[in-house]
């Protein structure tokens, strides 16, 4: 048997692309001089899986118009 777990662990995906972000731009932070830290909005864990709550219901509602249209001719 296939072991998909890794699919369904969005929290975990989620938190370590938040760290790489954090950390690429720490470091192109400090390539440029500037030693305040980056801002970190983008890199949140919250706010990617807020991103990917958006992209999921974007989803649906593609599926859905796909089968009216395709239910309509």
């Amino acid at each position: 048997m296939i072991d998909v777990t890794w699919a369904f662990d969005v929290r975990g995906i989620t938190t370590r692309r938040a760290e790489r972000i954090r950390r690429r731009n720490e470091e192109l932070w400090a390539a440029s001089g500037r030693l305040g830290g980056s801002p970190t909005l983008f890199a949140t864990p919250g706010y990617l899986r807020f991103l990917g709550t958006l992209m999921a219901g974007a989803g649906l509602v593609l599926l859905v118009a796909a089968y009216a249209l395709w239910r309509l001719g």
